[in-house]
């Protein structure tokens, strides 16, 4: 195959190769240097190319990094017991002043970094006589050079409420190690990922004084709580994401304890409201013999829209699901889970299917799954109510999966609400609302960044990760990011899979502890080996910022001397010639005269060379 506008012969792809093009894939993301860059000597483009010599330079660079992390490997531990001892509960409005601490211990800890820290106050609704100071969010930025790559670490420092009667064998914000398992709240989640970065940083800072890639932080104190003014910070301050390259986020996608789990997808949702009118009042509820009542046809359509097991009653979304391979069911086969377990933790007393272990995490994992959420309007209060709502709106969301889009699967909601308020004879007025939506994101197996990644991970443990694109992660941040800033998305293989927060007895491995350390440094590695793209066309000369790679290295000495002094040496000798007495006096004027008239002259000419013609 020719390419019409090179004239060049493409290679062949590969029959088993797929024709799409996922995002962050190598195919995707060529490097290329925007036409806005006008600098001759661009450190960018004019990089030179990696050698094996250079491969080898870094390779011991990164060993001495470990090294330093298994040295320090105590004062990490240490740092962990600090932050799991603040009670930084988002859920409860007494334990702001602990989540504010423990923000402003990262914040300093950034800080002695040469990190440069923008704090925001985040305004949540309160009542008026609450005096408790706002949560904030941290913006942190470190540039190395220009010539580097930049990720975004989004880490989090709030969790869930624990207590002690919920059968905890210690206190749950208080850090404990027992037979290599470190206990405690937030150990599995983010504080300890939040700490995996820190000490992966200082090991990089204390080894070689500067870091191989440009980083940049976003830490919140409110991510249980759905990261509440997150996202306006995130829309407002869009130049903040304007040079990063990909954002990297801690994940909970291990299904077994032989080998982490890498998932290469996002789960999507569809937020719809079922709105019925009958009336522009509400009226008695002894009056309502004579209308009909909106209430009751809500109930009817939101239904229609499952059957007595839940499952969605409308085919076209099914259809639209991405079918599993059969590596995927093998990865459904090994996963660690106890149906009864599971059931107990709940205190549910049967489940919804009676199948396999794999079928029973497939529906749980791979399949989309519809949620009624309430019905906004009606009485909800405790108590009773004599009122007749003539306006109310049942809510409900989809969970959508990789190739479920947000448009489509609207459409399909709203032929099927239309078809079923036609065929059971509603008499009150329907309108449909999608109240927020965001589609699925799912990236490539063989994504550059998701390269990166996996070279990290198998170095660190040896072997090579499980990759999936259909058991899906739910991480509603990570998607929200994506959603506003478009950016690849880098989810690193943390700690067993968790569905829900309210873990008892929190713990993980240590030895997993200092992996993910050391997976943190080599994911640096790694993406500072990827060649970088000049910004220019996004940042104005983005190619000539100085960071703090330029201000390490030592000044380049010229050897010549552009003066005004040597200028005149150079054309004219300072010594006095054998003249007549008044000859040499006006000699000695003149050259008087020309070293005072030589920077104005210098300025004549060089205004001169670049006067336009």
């Amino acid at each position: 195959m020719i390419d019409p506008k090179t004239h060049v012969r493409l290679p062949r792809r590969s029959k088993r190769s797929s024709s799409r093009v996922y995002p962050g894939s190598d195919e995707e993301l060529k490097v290329s240097h925007p036409e806005a860059c006008r600098c001759e000597h661009c450190l960018i483009k004019n990089r030179p190319k990696w050698t094996d010599e250079d491969n080898l330079r870094a390779s011991a660079m990164h060993r001495q990094v470990d090294a330093a992390i298994e040295k320090n490997f105590d004062e990490a531990l240490a740092d962990l017991e600090d932050f799991v001892r603040l009670k930084s509960v988002s859920a409860d409005v007494e334990c702001i002043t602990e989540s504010l601490k423990a923000m402003c211990m990262y914040r300093d800890r950034l800080e002695r970094m040469r990190f440069t820290i923008y704090e925001y106050s985040i305004n949540i609704p309160r009542a008026i006589c609450d005096t408790s100071p706002h949560p904030k969010v941290i913006f942190a930025h470190y540039f190395s050079s220009p010539t580097k790559n930049t990720v975004l670490v989004y880490a989090y420092l709030d969790v869930a409420p624990a207590k002690f009667e919920d059968g905890w064998l210690s206190e749950p914000f208080e850090f404990y190690m027992n037979d290599d398992m470190l206990y405690g709240r937030g150990v599995s989640t983010g504080k300890g990922m939040a700490v995996c970065w820190l000490q992966a940083i200082e090991a990089w800072l204390e080894q070689h004084g500067d870091l191989p890639i440009n980083i940049k932080f976003i830490v919140e104190i409110m991510h249980a709580v759905g990261s509440v003014g997150l996202q306006h910070y995130i829309e407002v301050k869009r130049e903040f994401f304007q040079d990063v390259d990909c954002i990297v986020f801690g994940n909970n996608s291990w299904i077994n304890d032989e080998r982490p789990m890498m998932s290469c997808s996002l789960t999507g949702w569809a937020h719809f409201g079922l709105e019925m009118r009958g009336g522009a009042k509400s009226i008695e509820a002894a009056s309502g013999g004579l209308v009909y009542e909106p209430m009751t046809d809500v109930c009817t359509l939101m239904n229609s829209l499952v059957d007595n097991l839940h499952v969605i009653q409308i085919p076209a979304i099914q259809n639209l699901v991405r079918p599993t391979a059969v590596t995927e069911w093998t990865l459904l086969e090994s996963a660690i889970f106890s149906e009864y377990a599971y059931k107990d933790q709940f205190g549910i007393r049967r489940l919804r299917y009676e199948l396999t272990k794999a079928e029973l995490l497939h529906n749980r994992w791979c399949q989309g799954t519809m949620t009624m959420h309430g019905i906004e309007g009606c009485f909800s209060r405790k108590g009773t109510c004599t009122a007749l709502p003539m306006s109310v709106m049942g809510k409900f969301s989809i969970k959508l999966l990789p190739d479920q889009m947000v448009n489509l699967v609207q459409t399909h909601v709203e032929e099927f609400l239309h078809t079923q308020y036609e065929d059971l004879k509603i008499r009150t007025t329907l309108k449909i609302h999608l109240l927020d939506a965001c589609d699925p994101y799912s990236w490539g197996i063989d994504a550059r960044y998701s390269k990166a990644l996996v070279r990290s991970i198998s170095r660190v443990y040896q072997m090579e990760p499980d990759l999936s694109m259909n058991i899906v992660t739910c991480l509603p941040i990570a998607s929200t990011f994506h959603k506003i800033t478009g950016k690849p998305i880098i989810l690193i293989p943390y700690a067993q899979r968790m569905d829900y927060s309210h873990v008892v007895n929190e713990s993980i491995p240590k030895q997993c502890f200092l992996r993910n350390i050391k997976v943190c440094t080599g994911l640096m590695l790694e993406l500072s080996l990827l060649p970088a793209r000049c910004k220019c066309d996004v940042i104005f000369e983005y190619c000539n910022r100085r960071g703090i790679a330029e201000m390490l290295k030592p000044p380049v000495q010229s050897t010549q001397k552009h003066s005004v002094f040597s200028h005149m040496r150079r054309t004219k000798s300072m010594k006095p010639l054998n003249k007549h007495p008044e000859e040499h006096e006006t000699s000695k004027r003149k050259r008087l005269k020309d070293w005072l008239c030589a920077p104005f002259r210098r300025h004549r000419n060089s205004l001169h060379i670049f006067s336009p013609k």
